[in-house]
């Protein structure tokens, strides 16, 4: 019996190590062989965060889609350790060919959001310091949607960052209230929304899912995730909602659909780009 738990153990940490090793590994990068006439191209750069428990295969197909459809393409990735030391693999350069960043959290499983904030905080920074980024897009799922959004409110005004251009939240809620319990983090987050009023104005993209009849995509509820008007009404961002019907939250990242709405909300030219 002994050897049996010897053996099943070793079996199990094996097991876990090469999923940790296999959901670290970003695809191939594929580069940008050719340029569209309906997209604007910048230096700055489009950040994709996973929600709880996400990892490289949460934008794998994204990645490569906007790059073979001339959008951008892959730059870096950036893999947050527990004590949020950045590990960074790719070269970055200040051409105008609309770049993505990869970011990866190596203990995504949590208790909740709050050290995801911290950790996007330490990459904006770095970008800002070491590679003179001066704006950003990102595209955030689920609570990591929820730690962008309260990383910008609490910090987005301060001078040591980068300044958002664009932020695409997938499926994020916001405010996780229930009738017996109200939601800490919404309650902070609204307690905060004044230092809206010194950042420089933005757009956040609020897309959701809708399944058939229900007002949910099936793990987030609706209301959870449009409490963010509450937020950042009255602010200099421009806010949109953006539901979806047929898409389920692991689809909003995955939908070739959702990859094609995603590119336009980033890059369409009928809005200001900086």
């Amino acid at each position: 019996m002994r050897k049996f738990l010897l053996k099943s153990g070793l079996i199990g940490v094996g097991v876990w190590w090469s999923y940790r090793w296999l959901s670290q590994r970003t695809a191939v990068k594929v580069p940008l062989n050719h340029r569209r006439t309906d997209v604007p191209y910048t230096t700055t750069p489009t950040l994709f965060i996973p929600g709880w428990g996400g990892n490289a295969w949460t934008y794998n197909g994204l990645l490569r889609w906007l790059a073979r459809h001339g959008y951008g393409h892959q730059v870096m990735t950036i893999v947050v350790d527990r004590r949020g030391q950045l590990r960074v693999q790719g070269d970055w350069s200040m051409q105008a060919d609309n770049p993505l960043i990869q970011v990866l959290f190596a203990h995504p499983f949590t208790r909740d959001y709050q050290q995801q904030i911290a950790w996007l905080t330490t990459v904006l920074r770095e970008l800002k310091s070491h590679t003179q980024v001066a704006t950003y897009n990102m595209v955030a799922h689920s609570w990591g949607g929820s730690a962008a959004v309260n990383q910008l409110v609490r910090q987005g005004g301060t001078t040591d960052l980068p300044r958002l251009n664009r932020l695409v939240l997938l499926g994020a809620p916001v405010n996780e209230a229930t009738p017996t319990k109200p939601d800490a983090m919404y309650e902070r987050l609204t307690a905060t929304k004044q230092n809206l009023a010194a950042i420089t104005p933005g757009i956040i993209h609020n897309v959701y899912g809708l399944l058939a009849g229900r007002l949910t995509d099936g793990e987030v509820p609706v209301h959870q995730i449009t409490a963010l008007r509450a937020v950042v009404c009255d602010s200099p961002l421009q806010y949109r909602e953006h539901p979806v019907s047929g898409i389920s939250h692991g689809r909003l990242h995955s939908a070739p659909q959702m990859w094609q709405l995603i590119a336009h909300l980033l890059w369409s030219p009928d809005q200001v780009f900086n």
